[in-house]
Protein backbone atom coordinates (compact mmCIF):
# COMPACT_ATOMS: atom_id res chain seq x y z
CA UNK A 1 0.00 0.00 0.00
CA UNK A 2 1.03 3.77 -0.66
CA UNK A 3 2.26 5.74 2.47
CA UNK A 4 -0.05 7.94 3.54
CA UNK A 5 -0.17 11.91 4.52
CA UNK A 6 -1.59 14.44 6.76
CA UNK A 7 -0.47 18.04 6.13
CA UNK A 8 3.24 17.33 5.86
CA UNK A 9 3.30 14.50 7.81
CA UNK A 10 3.84 10.78 5.78
CA UNK A 11 2.67 7.93 8.14
CA UNK A 12 2.65 4.17 6.69
CA UNK A 13 -1.02 2.31 6.22
CA UNK A 14 -1.62 -0.39 7.69
CA UNK A 15 -0.45 -3.84 6.22
CA UNK A 16 -2.99 -5.86 4.04
CA UNK A 17 -3.23 -8.96 6.56
CA UNK A 18 -3.98 -7.75 10.04
CA UNK A 19 -7.47 -6.19 11.07
CA UNK A 20 -7.09 -2.11 11.45
CA UNK A 21 -8.96 -0.53 14.48
CA UNK A 22 -12.28 1.03 13.74
CA UNK A 23 -12.31 4.47 12.01
CA UNK A 24 -13.65 6.06 15.11
CA UNK A 25 -11.09 5.01 17.31
CA UNK A 26 -8.51 7.95 18.66
CA UNK A 27 -5.76 5.43 17.67
CA UNK A 28 -6.56 4.40 13.78
CA UNK A 29 -3.78 5.75 12.08
CA UNK A 30 -5.52 8.55 9.73
CA UNK A 31 -8.24 9.57 12.53
CA UNK A 32 -5.14 10.60 14.75
CA UNK A 33 -2.66 12.02 12.22
CA UNK A 34 -5.26 14.12 10.86
CA UNK A 35 -6.80 15.15 13.56
CA UNK A 36 -3.06 16.34 15.26
CA UNK A 37 -1.43 16.94 12.03
CA UNK A 38 -0.46 20.91 12.44
CA UNK A 39 0.21 20.65 15.89
CA UNK A 40 3.31 17.55 15.54
CA UNK A 41 6.90 17.78 15.00
CA UNK A 42 8.41 14.32 13.56
CA UNK A 43 12.17 14.16 14.35
CA UNK A 44 13.36 11.34 12.31
CA UNK A 45 16.71 9.57 12.06
CA UNK A 46 17.69 9.38 15.64
CA UNK A 47 21.11 7.15 15.68
CA UNK A 48 20.67 5.67 19.49
CA UNK A 49 24.00 3.80 19.09
CA UNK A 50 22.30 0.81 20.84
CA UNK A 51 20.13 -1.90 20.27
CA UNK A 52 19.57 -2.94 24.68
CA UNK A 53 16.83 -1.77 26.29
CA UNK A 54 18.72 -0.24 29.45
CA UNK A 55 21.00 1.84 27.50
CA UNK A 56 18.06 2.52 24.86
CA UNK A 57 16.06 4.27 27.49
CA UNK A 58 18.61 6.00 29.48
CA UNK A 59 20.16 7.32 26.75
CA UNK A 60 16.43 8.54 24.74
CA UNK A 61 15.43 10.14 27.95
CA UNK A 62 18.61 11.78 29.65
CA UNK A 63 20.97 12.51 26.11
CA UNK A 64 23.62 10.24 27.82
CA UNK A 65 24.49 6.65 27.31
CA UNK A 66 26.78 6.82 30.14
CA UNK A 67 24.81 5.77 33.56
CA UNK A 68 24.07 8.59 36.08
CA UNK A 69 22.42 11.59 34.09
CA UNK A 70 18.86 12.17 35.23
CA UNK A 71 15.54 12.05 32.80
CA UNK A 72 14.69 15.49 31.28
CA UNK A 73 11.36 15.18 33.05
CA UNK A 74 13.76 15.50 36.60
CA UNK A 75 15.57 18.13 34.80
CA UNK A 76 12.04 19.99 34.48
CA UNK A 77 11.60 19.53 37.77
CA UNK A 78 14.42 20.44 39.53
CA UNK A 79 13.58 24.27 40.00
CA UNK A 80 10.51 23.59 41.99
CA UNK A 81 11.25 20.93 44.78
CA UNK A 82 8.58 22.78 47.03
CA UNK A 83 6.22 21.04 44.89
CA UNK A 84 4.59 17.99 46.93
CA UNK A 85 4.56 15.96 43.18
CA UNK A 86 7.11 18.07 41.13
CA UNK A 87 7.91 14.97 39.34
CA UNK A 88 5.39 12.36 38.30
CA UNK A 89 6.99 8.83 37.00
CA UNK A 90 5.02 6.19 35.74
CA UNK A 91 7.89 4.07 34.99
CA UNK A 92 10.52 3.70 31.90
CA UNK A 93 13.39 5.51 32.41
CA UNK A 94 13.02 7.76 35.58
CA UNK A 95 16.55 8.06 36.97
CA UNK A 96 16.74 11.36 39.03
CA UNK A 97 20.50 11.51 40.19
CA UNK A 98 18.35 13.06 43.17
CA UNK A 99 17.85 16.85 41.66
CA UNK A 100 14.09 15.90 42.35
CA UNK A 101 12.38 13.48 44.72
CA UNK A 102 10.17 11.31 41.68
CA UNK A 103 6.33 10.41 43.30
CA UNK A 104 5.73 6.86 41.94
CA UNK A 105 1.70 6.45 40.72
CA UNK A 106 -0.55 3.98 42.32
CA UNK A 107 -4.22 3.04 41.50
CA UNK A 108 -6.31 6.72 41.40
CA UNK A 109 -7.77 5.50 44.88
CA UNK A 110 -4.50 5.90 46.56
CA UNK A 111 -4.51 9.69 45.66
CA UNK A 112 -7.85 9.46 48.17
CA UNK A 113 -6.52 7.69 50.62
CA UNK A 114 -3.60 10.05 51.14
CA UNK A 115 -5.57 13.24 50.79
CA UNK A 116 -7.85 12.24 53.23
CA UNK A 117 -5.64 9.83 55.91
CA UNK A 118 -7.98 9.99 58.78
CA UNK A 119 -11.41 9.32 56.88
CA UNK A 120 -12.45 5.14 57.19
CA UNK A 121 -13.95 5.66 53.86
CA UNK A 122 -11.83 8.14 51.79
CA UNK A 123 -13.17 6.82 48.14
CA UNK A 124 -16.62 7.49 49.36
CA UNK A 125 -17.82 11.39 49.21
CA UNK A 126 -20.87 10.35 51.57
CA UNK A 127 -18.89 8.78 54.14
CA UNK A 128 -15.88 10.74 53.52
CA UNK A 129 -16.37 12.73 56.80
CA UNK A 130 -16.10 9.43 59.39
CA UNK A 131 -12.69 9.43 61.09
CA UNK A 132 -10.19 6.93 62.29
CA UNK A 133 -9.64 8.52 65.40
CA UNK A 134 -10.93 12.45 66.90
CA UNK A 135 -9.74 15.46 65.53
CA UNK A 136 -7.42 16.50 68.44
CA UNK A 137 -5.91 12.54 68.78
CA UNK A 138 -5.19 13.08 64.82
CA UNK A 139 -3.76 16.68 65.33
CA UNK A 140 -1.44 14.77 68.34
CA UNK A 141 -0.41 12.41 65.45
CA UNK A 142 0.29 14.73 63.11
CA UNK A 143 3.01 16.98 65.47
CA UNK A 144 4.23 14.13 66.32
CA UNK A 145 5.17 13.04 62.65
CA UNK A 146 6.37 16.53 62.06
CA UNK A 147 8.39 16.77 65.05
CA UNK A 148 10.31 13.50 63.89
CA UNK A 149 10.55 14.60 60.73
CA UNK A 150 12.57 17.60 61.60
CA UNK A 151 14.61 15.24 64.03
CA UNK A 152 15.47 13.19 61.81
CA UNK A 153 16.37 16.46 59.17
CA UNK A 154 18.91 18.36 61.67
CA UNK A 155 20.10 14.80 62.79
CA UNK A 156 21.91 14.34 58.75
CA UNK A 157 25.26 16.43 58.18
CA UNK A 158 25.49 16.17 54.43
CA UNK A 159 23.80 18.30 51.88
CA UNK A 160 21.89 16.30 50.06
CA UNK A 161 20.66 14.09 52.67
CA UNK A 162 19.21 17.37 54.05
CA UNK A 163 17.85 18.42 51.05
CA UNK A 164 15.89 14.94 50.46
CA UNK A 165 14.62 15.12 54.01
CA UNK A 166 13.15 18.45 53.66
CA UNK A 167 11.46 17.30 50.33
CA UNK A 168 10.55 14.07 52.41
CA UNK A 169 8.83 16.87 54.71
CA UNK A 170 7.21 18.40 51.87
CA UNK A 171 5.88 15.67 50.52
CA UNK A 172 4.27 14.18 53.70
CA UNK A 173 2.51 17.31 54.97
CA UNK A 174 1.13 17.70 51.40
CA UNK A 175 -2.84 16.38 52.36
CA UNK A 176 -4.13 19.32 51.73
CA UNK A 177 -2.73 19.97 48.58
CA UNK A 178 -3.83 16.33 47.28
CA UNK A 179 -7.13 17.21 48.19
CA UNK A 180 -6.98 19.69 45.27
CA UNK A 181 -5.57 17.09 42.95
CA UNK A 182 -8.98 15.04 43.30
CA UNK A 183 -11.02 18.27 42.12
CA UNK A 184 -9.75 17.81 38.55
CA UNK A 185 -9.61 14.14 38.15
CA UNK A 186 -12.33 12.69 35.66
CA UNK A 187 -15.13 10.68 38.42
CA UNK A 188 -13.92 7.42 36.85
CA UNK A 189 -10.00 7.00 35.83
CA UNK A 190 -9.16 5.18 32.57
CA UNK A 191 -7.10 2.52 32.86
CA UNK A 192 -3.55 2.25 30.56
CA UNK A 193 -2.11 4.92 28.89
CA UNK A 194 -5.01 7.47 29.14
CA UNK A 195 -5.79 7.10 32.79
CA UNK A 196 -2.07 8.50 33.66
CA UNK A 197 -2.59 11.43 31.36
CA UNK A 198 -5.84 11.88 33.43
CA UNK A 199 -3.85 11.97 36.52
CA UNK A 200 -1.00 13.72 35.10
CA UNK A 201 -2.93 16.61 33.49
CA UNK A 202 -5.16 17.02 36.57
CA UNK A 203 -1.58 16.95 39.24
CA UNK A 204 -0.61 20.04 36.57
CA UNK A 205 -3.70 22.03 36.62
CA UNK A 206 -3.65 21.10 40.63
CA UNK A 207 -0.50 22.79 40.77
CA UNK A 208 1.37 19.82 42.53
CA UNK A 209 3.54 18.71 39.01
CA UNK A 210 5.70 20.44 36.88
CA UNK A 211 6.42 16.98 34.56
CA UNK A 212 5.79 13.65 34.08
CA UNK A 213 6.88 10.24 32.83
CA UNK A 214 3.87 8.46 30.92
CA UNK A 215 5.21 4.74 30.49
CA UNK A 216 3.35 2.28 27.57
CA UNK A 217 4.80 -1.32 26.70
CA UNK A 218 4.08 -3.84 24.16
CA UNK A 219 6.43 -2.99 21.47
CA UNK A 220 9.14 -5.35 21.70
CA UNK A 221 7.95 -7.52 18.81
CA UNK A 222 10.32 -10.22 17.92
CA UNK A 223 7.40 -12.27 16.66
CA UNK A 224 4.28 -11.80 14.32
CA UNK A 225 5.35 -8.17 14.66
CA UNK A 226 2.67 -6.81 12.57
CA UNK A 227 -0.34 -8.70 14.88
CA UNK A 228 1.27 -7.82 18.02
CA UNK A 229 2.27 -4.52 17.40
CA UNK A 230 -0.48 -2.95 15.54
CA UNK A 231 -2.65 -3.00 19.12
CA UNK A 232 0.55 -1.43 21.31
CA UNK A 233 0.43 1.46 18.82
CA UNK A 234 -3.38 1.90 19.21
CA UNK A 235 -3.36 1.67 22.90
CA UNK A 236 -0.24 4.52 22.09
CA UNK A 237 -2.56 7.40 20.25
CA UNK A 238 -5.47 6.45 21.65
CA UNK A 239 -3.75 7.71 25.04
CA UNK A 240 -1.92 10.49 23.41
CA UNK A 241 -4.85 11.66 22.15
CA UNK A 242 -6.59 11.34 25.69
CA UNK A 243 -3.69 13.30 27.29
CA UNK A 244 -4.33 16.17 24.78
CA UNK A 245 -8.08 16.41 25.40
CA UNK A 246 -7.12 16.37 28.98
CA UNK A 247 -5.05 19.48 28.35
CA UNK A 248 -7.16 21.18 26.02
CA UNK A 249 -10.12 20.51 29.14
CA UNK A 250 -8.21 22.42 31.09
CA UNK A 251 -6.95 25.11 29.09
CA UNK A 252 -3.14 24.23 29.46
CA UNK A 253 -2.00 23.89 25.20
CA UNK A 254 -0.14 26.88 25.83
CA UNK A 255 1.72 24.97 29.08
CA UNK A 256 1.93 21.71 28.77
CA UNK A 257 4.63 20.17 25.94
CA UNK A 258 5.03 16.41 25.06
CA UNK A 259 7.85 14.59 24.28
CA UNK A 260 6.52 11.09 22.59
CA UNK A 261 9.58 8.45 22.22
CA UNK A 262 11.05 5.00 22.72
CA UNK A 263 14.74 2.97 23.15
CA UNK A 264 14.81 2.57 19.85
CA UNK A 265 13.43 1.21 16.94
CA UNK A 266 12.69 -1.95 14.86
CA UNK A 267 14.47 -3.26 11.86
CA UNK A 268 13.13 -2.67 8.51
CA UNK A 269 12.57 -6.45 7.70
CA UNK A 270 10.65 -10.04 9.10
CA UNK A 271 12.99 -11.97 10.63
CA UNK A 272 11.92 -15.84 10.41
CA UNK A 273 9.45 -15.42 13.02
CA UNK A 274 7.33 -12.65 10.73
CA UNK A 275 8.83 -10.37 14.32
CA UNK A 276 11.12 -6.99 13.65
CA UNK A 277 13.96 -7.01 16.20
CA UNK A 278 16.29 -4.28 17.53
CA UNK A 279 17.14 -1.26 15.34
CA UNK A 280 19.36 1.22 16.38
CA UNK A 281 17.18 4.12 14.62
CA UNK A 282 14.22 5.48 15.83
CA UNK A 283 11.87 8.71 15.81
CA UNK A 284 10.46 11.49 18.24
CA UNK A 285 7.44 13.29 18.01
CA UNK A 286 7.01 16.39 20.01
CA UNK A 287 3.44 18.63 20.44
CA UNK A 288 2.05 20.95 22.22
CA UNK A 289 3.31 24.46 24.25
CA UNK A 290 6.46 26.40 22.38
CA UNK A 291 5.95 23.72 19.17
CA UNK A 292 5.58 24.31 15.89
CA UNK A 293 3.79 21.85 14.03
CA UNK A 294 3.21 19.80 11.31
CA UNK A 295 6.71 19.83 10.21
CA UNK A 296 9.75 16.74 9.81
CA UNK A 297 13.35 16.85 10.36
CA UNK A 298 15.46 14.13 9.64
CA UNK A 299 15.13 11.33 7.08
CA UNK A 300 16.26 8.29 6.53
CA UNK A 301 16.91 6.01 3.30
CA UNK A 302 15.06 3.12 2.13
CA UNK A 303 16.95 0.54 4.28
CA UNK A 304 16.12 2.81 7.42
CA UNK A 305 19.73 3.75 7.38
CA UNK A 306 19.90 7.91 9.34
CA UNK A 307 20.98 10.61 6.51
CA UNK A 308 22.98 13.16 7.54
CA UNK A 309 21.98 16.62 8.33
CA UNK A 310 23.17 20.16 8.31
CA UNK A 311 23.37 21.60 10.94
CA UNK A 312 22.08 24.77 9.79
CA UNK A 313 19.09 24.28 7.33
CA UNK A 314 18.32 20.75 9.25
CA UNK A 315 17.97 19.40 5.57
CA UNK A 316 19.30 16.00 4.51
CA UNK A 317 23.60 16.87 3.44
CA UNK A 318 26.67 14.60 3.23
CA UNK A 319 28.27 16.79 4.77
CA UNK A 320 25.90 17.18 7.50
CA UNK A 321 25.84 14.89 11.06
CA UNK A 322 24.01 12.29 12.19
CA UNK A 323 21.34 13.49 15.17
CA UNK A 324 21.66 11.01 18.47
CA UNK A 325 19.71 11.71 21.37
CA UNK A 326 22.13 13.93 22.50
CA UNK A 327 22.08 16.50 20.18
CA UNK A 328 17.86 16.16 20.93
CA UNK A 329 18.35 16.76 24.37
CA UNK A 330 21.08 19.68 23.88
CA UNK A 331 18.01 21.32 22.04
CA UNK A 332 15.57 19.95 24.48
CA UNK A 333 17.46 21.69 27.39
CA UNK A 334 17.86 25.03 25.63
CA UNK A 335 14.28 24.72 24.38
CA UNK A 336 12.94 24.19 28.64
CA UNK A 337 15.61 26.23 29.96
CA UNK A 338 17.20 23.92 31.86
CA UNK A 339 18.70 25.27 34.96
CA UNK A 340 22.50 26.72 34.28
CA UNK A 341 23.51 24.95 37.38
CA UNK A 342 22.24 21.56 36.48
CA UNK A 343 23.29 22.23 32.77
CA UNK A 344 27.12 22.11 33.35
CA UNK A 345 26.58 19.58 36.69
CA UNK A 346 25.81 16.92 33.44
CA UNK A 347 26.84 18.56 30.86
CA UNK A 348 25.98 17.23 26.66
CA UNK A 349 29.10 18.64 24.94
CA UNK A 350 27.39 18.62 21.21
CA UNK A 351 26.59 20.99 18.16
CA UNK A 352 23.58 22.94 18.76
CA UNK A 353 20.54 22.28 16.53
CA UNK A 354 17.66 24.66 16.83
CA UNK A 355 15.12 21.56 16.81
CA UNK A 356 12.21 22.44 18.92
CA UNK A 357 11.27 25.95 18.21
Amino acid sequence: SAIKSAGNLSYAPYPSMIEEPAIESTGHFDTFFNKHADRLLVINGIDTQTNGHDSGRRFMWSGKLEEGYPTIAALAAAPFPDQPMAFISNGGYDFTASIVAPVRTASPGTFNQLAFPNSMFPTDPDLLDLELVGQSSYSLVQQAREERLVRQRMAETLPKRQKQMEQLQTVKNSDVELQSLLDFLPNEVSSGLAGQAEVAIAAFASGLAVSANLNASGFDTHGDHDQDHTPSLTALLEGIDQLWEQIELRGMQDKVTILIGSDFGRTPFYNEGDGKDHWNITSIMAMGAGITGNRIIGATNENFEALKLNTSTLQPDDNGIIITPQHVHRSLRDFLGVQDDLDKLFPIGVEKLDLFS
